[in-house]
């Protein structure tokens, strides 16, 4: 089952640590029995899905030297999603990595993440590699048959095969729209399809003819809405990661139409009082469009503050803020 509840929430909560202490302690003093490593494995699930990831990782690291052969892919893979989880996407490959290695029924679940954390760092092919193998198995539920379609196509727009990744996502989320089940990845599915169009519109240059301009920014404002229309679809789905990715690349495409618009020139038939007029009223309009970028900045962090969500794109919205001096 490559669905993992709450699998990747990543929340900045608190379980007590002193509990966390005394079970380590006691994996250290005593011999642990099958029963009792697997039952600690188990404990660190329960405490990771509670939201102490470091409390987690610290019972699993203890336990490592009383782990046997026939457990070890499971420990190995869940000390990876607690790396991935923290935000150490590294560490994380080379635990999913080593699971791999070892064989196993952990195999499915390991690459499937090794993917997601490939795609972290950057290495969209890669990513795409392994989430390829994936698809070329077989035996998989249709669940998780979704899973790694939306997962699938979410690399291959990061890899710049957008026309087939948008495929690939819409075509799993209309499998299971409506249902309670995926919101994660359907969330993510939601992002990059926003992305593509984001990107899409961004690419757009205003030109220097007026006319030219006219047509690109309405086509600029007809994408950036129907990004829209996926951002607050993403939203209902309530999965913190991607609500501030989105609000993040909402904001930057928002930010890149006021640059531009400030820097439209005046069409040429205007005489100097008249082309005055005229980027004065740009400038008003590009001061618009910046408060917007602005307030979706802003709702993101706010967000993070009210769910206690730690999140690498906390500091990046923040460092968007300062730069536009709040």
């Amino acid at each position: 089952m490559l669905v993992d509840g709450a699998w990747n929430f990543r929340p900045a909560g608190a379980y007590g640590s002193f509990v966390i202490w005394l079970l380590a302690m006691a994996l250290a003093q005593e011999p642990a029995e099958l029963s009792t490593v697997g039952d600690s494995i188990e404990e660190s699930i329960r405490i990771r899905r509670q939201g102490d990831l470091e409390g987690a990782r610290s019972l699993l690291v203890a336990l490592e030297p009383r782990v046997d052969d026939a457990q070890r892919g499971w420990y190995l893979y869940q000390r990876g999603i607690c790396e991935e989880l923290l935000w150490r996407p590294a560490e994380a490959e080379a635990l999913y990595r080593l699971v791999l290695e070892g064989g196993g029924d952990t195999v499915v679940d390991a690459r499937f993440r090794l993917a997601l954390v490939l795609e972290d760092q950057g290495r969209g092919t890669e990513a795409l590699e392994q989430v390829l193998e994936l698809a070329r198995a077989r035996g998989f539920e249709e669940g998780d048959e979704v899973t790694i379609d939306l997962q699938r196509g979410s690399v291959e727009i990061a890899t710049g095969r957008t026309r087939r990744g948008v495929r690939h996502i819409q075509d799993a989320l209309a499998r299971v729209e409506g249902g309670d089940t995926h919101r994660y990845m359907r969330a993510k599915g939601r992002y990059m399809l926003a992305k593509a169009l984001l990107d899409t519109a961004d690419a757009r240059d205003m030109g220097s003819r007026e006319q030219q301009g006219v047509r690109v920014l309405k086509s600029r404002t007809t994408e950036m809405m129907a990004a829209e229309s996926q951002i607050i679809a993403l939203i209902a789905l309530e999965e913190p990661e991607w609500i501030l990715a989105s609000l993040l690349r909402y904001g930057d495409s928002y930010l890149r139409l006021a640059d531009d618009l400030a820097a439209a020139p005046a069409p040429r038939r205007l005489n100097a009082a008249q082309a005055s007029i005229y980027l004065g009223a740009m400038g008003v309009r590009a001061d618009k469009v910046r408060a917007k970028a602005r307030y979706a900045y802003d709702q993101g962090i706010q967000l993070a503050i009210r769910l206690g969500f730690e999140s690498p794109k906390v500091a990046e919205l923040n460092a968007r803020l300062d730069r536009m001096g709040r």
